[in-house]
C-alpha cells in the first residue's frame, strides 16, 4: 500500500451521534407499574412530582389497594405517650425493623402538633382509627398520607369497643359497648355512612371483657376474652358484617393460668398465659374458630424474661412476628423491649434509648398499636 494515507471516514455516522442519537431503554407500563407497587410508601410520595401521570396513579384506589397487599415493608409500631398530666398524649411510631435488628434508634413523633387531642381505638388496613377527646368523636386517620376522615357524631361512655373491616360491604366499623347506670346498649359507627345504629346483641357483656376494652379484630370479627359464670375463660368473638356474636373456645391447658391476654400475630389470634411461678406460654389458633388448632409456639420461664412479679395480668405481650420466626415481646410492668427466636429458642434485649418507649399505660383504653403503611384514602 506504500505511502498510501487511509482515513475511514467513509461511516455514515460519526461515533459521538451514533452515542447521542441511541434510544433510551423501554421498559412497558405495566412492568413500570409492577415495580412501583413493590416501593415504600415514602418513596411514592416523592415520585408524585416526576409526572402527572404516575400523581394520578398513586391516587387511584386499585393501585392503592394493591400496593397494601403485596407491600413487603415491615410495619411500625404506634403508641400513644403522655406529654402531660391533662389528658394530653403525643402519637409517635417505632420502626420494627429496625428493632428486630436489635439495634437502638430514635423515636420519630408521627406528628408533633394536632393531635395531642387524639388518643388511638384501633388499627386496620393502614388507618388509625381517632378517638377526639375533646369533641368525642371517631375519625379514621391515615399518617402515612396524612389524610383524615370525616368527624362521626358524638359516641361517648363506652366502656368497650373494637375497630375492623367489613370486607362484605368494604366498610370500617367501630362497635362500641355505652352503659348507662343499669342500661347497656351496643352501637355500630359506619365510617364513610356517617351513621350510627344501636344493635340489638341478646346477652352481650355489660363490663369490659377480662379488664381489655379493645377487640382483637381477625377474620372479619372483633375478640376479646370473657370469663363465664363457672369460672372458666371464653373468647367472644363478633362478627361485624352478621352483626352477631359467638364463643370460641380457649386452648385447653389443665393447670390454673392467671387472667390470659389476647393477641394477634400473622392474621391469627393468639393466647398469652402465665402459670404461677413457673412458665408464660405464647399460643397461636392456625384456623380461626377451630379449636383443634391451637399451637403453642413459646413457653419461657419467668425468670428469663426478668419478670420480678406476677400479677393478674400477664407482664409480657407479644407485639409482631416476622417471616423468620423472630418474635417482638415487650415487658409491660418495665416496658422493656424483648426478641425471641423461635428457631434458635435464644433470647435477646435491644439496646434501647431510656426514653425510646414511654408508654402511658395508666389510662386503661390506651394501647399499642401495629400500623402497616399505605395510600388508602380515609374518605370511604
Amino acid at each position: 500500500m506504500g505511502g498510501e494515507n487511509v482515513n475511514n471516514t467513509d461511516s455514515t455516522l460519526p461515533v459521538a451521534e451514533t452515542t447521542a442519537n441511541k434510544p433510551l431503554p423501554f421498559l412497558p407500563e405495566e412492568l413500570i407499574v409492577i415495580i412501583l407497587l413493590r416501593l415504600p410508601v415514602r418513596s411514592l410520595l416523592r415520585f408524585k412530582c416526576v409526572c402527572k401521570s404516575w400523581k394520578t396513579l398513586f391516587s387511584d384506589t386499585h393501585f392503592a389497594n394493591n400496593h397494601f397487599l403485596i407491600s413487603t415493608v415491615y410495619p411500625q409500631l404506634v403508641a400513644c405517650e403522655s406529654v402531660s398530666a391533662y389528658r394530653t398524649w403525643e402519637i409517635k411510631t417505632y420502626p420494627i425493623e429496625s428493632l428486630l435488628e436489635n439495634s437502638s434508634t430514635t423515636v420519630i413523633p408521627v406528628s408533633n402538633t394536632g393531635h395531642q387531642r387524639y388518643t388511638i381505638l384501633g388499627s386496620c388496613n393502614g388507618f388509625l382509627c381517632l378517638y377526639d377527646n375533646y369533641q368525642r368523636c371517631v375519625r379514621l386517620w391515615n399518617p402515612s398520607i396524612n389524610l383524615k376522615s370525616k368527624s362521626s357524631p358524638t359516641i361517648d361512655r363506652f366502656i368497650y369497643y373494637g375497630f375492623g373491616y367489613d370486607q362484605v360491604n368494604h366498610k370500617y366499623k367501630l362497635l362500641a359497648v355505652k352503659a348507662f347506670s343499669r342500661i347497656t346498649e351496643t352501637m355500630i359507627y359506619t365510617f364513610g355512612e356517617n351513621s350510627c345504629k344501636n344493635v340489638e346483641v341478646k346477652d352481650f357483656p355489660r363490663y369490659p371483657p377480662n379488664r381489655k376494652h379493645l377487640g382483637k379484630f381477625v377474620s372479619g370479627t372483633l375478640n376479646w376474652i370473657v370469663d363465664e359464670r363457672d369460672g372458666r375463660a371464653t373468647i367472644l368473638s363478633f362478627d361485624i358484617e352478621k352483626e352477631t356474636y359467638r364463643q370460641v373456645l380457649l386452648p385447653q391447658h389443665g393447670y390454673a393460668v392467671y387472667s390470659p391476654g389476647l393477641y394477634v400475630l400473622s392474621n391469627c389470634i393468639c393466647v398469652c398465659t402465665s402459670f404461677l411461678d413457673t412458665r408464660w406460654q405464647l399460643w397461636m389458633m392456625k384456623k380461626y374458630g377451630v379449636a383443634e388448632s391451637w399451637t403453642k409456639l413459646m413457653s419461657i420461664p419467668h425468670e428469663n424474661l426478668l419478670i420480678s412479679n406476677i400479677s393478674l395480668w400477664p407482664c409480657v405481650e407479644p407485639l409482631f412476628i416476622s417471616e423468620n420466626g423472630v418474635v417482638l415481646l415487650m415487658n409491660t410492668s418495665s416496658s422493656q423491649l424483648i426478641l425471641y427466636n423461635l428457631n434458635s429458642r435464644g433470647l435477646y434485649f435491644p439496646r434501647i434509648p431510656p426514653s425510646y418507649l414511654n408508654i402511658y399505660y395508666i389510662e386503661p383504653k390506651l394501647d399499642l398499636h401495629i400500623y402497616h403503611e399505605s395510600l388508602l384514602s380515609p374518605q370511604c
